[in-house]
């Protein structure tokens, strides 16, 4: 992971902002950076190098080799064995730490004091779609001024700071993810960048390995408001109980929201209290189409061009932004008509008369029922001949694995999949479960791990007809995608 800082900056300078000690043997001044990695083998003499204690590598043990390779600066929590100041490499400079990863996080809330403070910053965060929100965010916020947002995976307590240094302070507006796998990651980052408007979209069930039950997941997604600016913003998923009555604590250790904050709630069910309703909704051959009636009027005809109730929700928080920016109506649909998937995330292809939807970045229960859904839509529009879903392992979801992967079958029976397609070890529990609620055997099949993948994709191919539409959804280290451009290469050929 490597970013270039908006402009060089020298050693003393950011030992200041992280609150380390300069530890430096040279014959003139600290040298100054124009990047900052986490990879010694990206780090060279312009590079900040910064070494994370990960739990099984730790980043320390390579600070030597990498000054052997040209880097002169180190950001880190000890310096290497024998390495005192005195005998230190020439021109090498430490600044050390008691946490890296802490220092980083002071380093991005110095640069929002000291130089982004006119920077309008929106955080996203929820258990699913957050990448898609933040997309869809950023698409009508292009249309206030210069905007920041980084794509790729920046949204950790090591990601997020690092990408905050790369922001021009003339940007205007920046939209930022925030994701977590353990309470307290939330809080270090939104404390960091102190942004104008959290959105929390949803309170889902990825991470339950981690923090036990859905309270749990949605105290950590809490955690966002404890950043907010005084005055801020906090937009919240109104349909979601643990979300919904934020003046209901549900336990004693649940994040206050502060007396300062201004909680907005947005619905799609006509939940009680919502201060953004969609009050209507339908799927048509140019995407998904509502209607979202704010405190004050009743927007109508808002287009997102891609299918999917889950775009909605996206569409609908893009638009309460928007307004919260002062943008208008006009605008925010212009807006939302820009929006483009980001990579690996519903990414549709036609080819040969086939539809493919290649949605593997990541998955959990909602979402592949969400992905189930645009399946759903699109054969409703006359657009499909047969529904077929490759499905593959849902990681990170505790006790309650088999029982969330065979709820994913149990779906696909209910969303009419023509031919399930199963993968790994936990997608033959997603085939019982269709089974089970009524799919016909012979509309599943069960394949294996990876290195059955080839012959996966070679049978699937031999299957396909003109009209077919193909979902291929599965957890990221499932790499699902590999058996998605198999197929497509087939067909080509």
């Amino acid at each position: 992971m490597k970013i270039r800082l908006n402009a060089p900056l020298g050693m003393e300078t950011l030992a200041r902002m992280a609150g380390g000690r300069l530890a430096w043997r040279g014959e003139t001044a600290a040298p100054a950076v124009s990047y900052v990695c986490t990879d010694s083998r990206e780090a060279d003499g312009e590079t900040l190098l910064c070494a994370i204690r990960g739990e099984r590598v730790d980043g320390h043990a390579f600070l030597p080799r990498a000054a052997e390779g040209g880097c002169r600066a180190f950001l880190c929590e000890k310096l290497p064995e024998g390495w005192e100041e005195a005998h230190a490499p020439l021109g090498c400079a430490a600044i050390v730490v008691e946490d890296t990863v802490e220092a980083l996080g002071r380093l991005a809330n110095a640069r929002r004091a000291e130089e982004l403070r006119a920077l309008r910053i929106t955080a996203v965060t929820g258990s699913v779609g957050k990448t898609t929100t933040k997309e869809m965010i950023a698409a009508v916020l292009a249309g206030a001024g210069s905007l920041f947002k980084k794509d790729g995976n920046y949204n950790s307590t090591i990601g997020l700071p690092l990408s905050f240094m790369e922001i021009s302070p003339a940007t205007k507006t920046a939209v930022l993810e925030m994701g977590m796998s353990a309470r307290g990651e939330i809080t270090a980052m939104t404390t960091a960048v102190c942004p104008d408007v959290a959105v929390i979209a949803n309170v889902g069930t990825s991470h339950m390995e981690y923090l036990g039950s859905r309270e749990n997941i949605a105290r950590a997604k809490l955690e966002i408001a404890r950043g907010l600016r005084a005055g801020g913003t906090l937009v919240v998923n109104g349909d979601e109980p643990l979300l919904s009555a934020l003046g209901q604590d549900f336990s004693e250790d649940r994040p206050k929201i502060p007396a300062d904050i201004r909680v907005l709630r947005l619905s799609l069910a006509g939940s009680e209290g919502a201060d953004y309703t969609v009050t209507s909704m339908s799927a048509r051959d140019d995407g998904m189409h509502f209607d979202l009636r704010t405190p004050t009027a009743l927007w109508q005809d808002l287009v997102v061009p891609a299918l999917g109730e889950h775009l909605v929700w996206a569409a609908a928080f893009a638009a309460i932004v928007g307004s919260l920016y002062g943008l208008e109506e006009a605008q925010i649909k212009a807006g939302l008509l820009n929006y483009r998937p980001a990579d690996m995330r519903q990414n549709t292809r036609v080819l040969r008369g086939v539809t493919f939807i290649t949605d593997c970045y990541n998955a959990a229960p909602e979402s592949m029922r969400a992905a189930l859904g645009v399946l759903s839509m699109t054969a409703a529009g006359g657009r499909c001949l047969r529904r077929i879903a490759v499905l593959g392992d849902m990681k990170e979801l505790g006790e309650n694995t088999v029982a969330l992967h065979r709820g994913v079958g149990a779906a696909c029976a209910d969303k009419g999949v023509d031919l399930l397609i199963t993968v790994g070890e936990l997608g033959a529990e997603i085939a019982r479960g269709a089974r089970e609620a009524g799919m016909p055997a012979e509309a599943v099949c069960v394949t294996g791990g990876a290195d059955t993948y080839g012959d996966t994709a070679a049978d699937l191919a031999a299957l396909l007809r003109e009209g077919d539409c193909v979902l291929f959804k599965a957890s990221r280290s499932m790499k699902l995608e590999t058996i998605a451009e198999a197929v497509m290469e087939r067909l080509e050929h």
